[in-house]
């Protein structure tokens, strides 16, 4: 009878601590961040298709895709419409962005940020943080300590906290840029927090550059 009551309490203690409600199911160490493997593919921009000499109709496309967890799923474009098989297919993205390059400095571990995009939107904050939204990256340019940043999920929001004793209501910006839907920042005790709320779901990783941080969406 010991025995049994023994392990029933070893099992209760086991459930109770897996369904612990303080802690998150989903970690921003594993959701939140790009992982150190470095990604050797290049951005898609555009592929060619050539069809047989026996195709008339071109019924529908189908692509296959990574999500963010690995696994690999399809989506199907119907299309139904009569083609000539000389004529070469693209496949193209409706813009191709450059790239943006941030080169390491020797002489500190500090990074500068070369932008070819242009600044779609600009956010200005108590003269203490200005934002750039540039593409699928955003520029913030403060000199105030990072003191942390995370995701949350649903929606996906990138959080980002900087030391600093500031007092004012929270301030909303709602933006009409994808993939950013709007930007919240809120005062605390000792630090004030940056919300970026996003469209979707994203990684994302985030360098110390010249004058403030850099985060890119992935």
């Amino acid at each position: 009878m010991l025995k049994h009551l023994l392990t029933l309490s070893l099992f209760i203690t086991l459930i109770s601590a897996r369904e612990n409600p303080f802690v998150s199911i989903e970690s921003a160490d594993t959701i939140g961040k790009a992982t150190s493997i470095k990604n050797t593919r290049a951005s898609f921009v555009e592929q060619s298709i050539k069809l047989p000499s026996t195709a008339r109709i071109l019924k529908s496309m189908e692509l296959h895709y990574q999500n963010l967890d690995g696994s690999i799923e399809s989506k199907v474009v119907a299309i139904d419409k009569d083609i000539d098989w000389h004529d070469e297919l693209v496949l193209k993205k409706a813009f191709a962005m450059p790239q943006i390059k941030i080169e390491e400095q020797a002489a500190n571990t500090e990074k500068t940020v070369a932008v070819k995009e242009p600044i779609k939107k600009s956010l200005n904050f108590r003269d203490t943080l200005s934002i750039d939204l540039i593409e699928k990256n955003i520029w913030l340019k403060t000199q105030d300590r990072k003191i942390r940043d995370f995701l949350v999920t649903k929606p996906y929001k990138i959080v980002i906290d900087f030391e600093k004793d500031l007092s004012f209501t929270t301030k909303e910006f709602p933006l009409d840029i994808k993939p950013f839907e709007k930007i919240v920042i809120g005062n605390h005790d000792g630090y004030y927090r940056v919300v970026i709320e996003l469209d979707g779901q994203y990684r994302y990783d985030i360098s110390k550059v010249d004058e403030g941080f850099f985060i890119r969406l992935k």
